[in-house]
């Protein structure tokens, strides 16, 4: 798996991609992009979000990891 895009500019790099697992991914799918040629599942990428900034790539880090926490149970604080 490539490393995930989103991790490294918010400085952990060489952190792998989680697939489906995560919820970009999954945000893909659920907008029904997958009729589209894309290189990659990832909304991030697809979207060119992480051209928004530094800001931007941490608060969208901050949604992957309160959803993905809210969905195995723990929740993030």
């Amino acid at each position: 798996m490539p490393q995930c895009a989103l991790k490294a500019v918010n400085g952990q790099p060489d952190v792998a991609c989680d697939g489906q697992e995560c919820v970009y991914w999954r945000l893909v799918e659920q907008l029904d992009l997958s009729s589209a040629p894309l290189p990659e599942q990832c909304a991030i990428q697809h979207f060119s979000l992480l051209d928004g900034g530094s800001r931007i790539a941490a608060w969208l880090l901050s949604v992957k990891l309160r959803v993905e926490g809210d969905r195995s149970g723990t929740g993030v604080s």
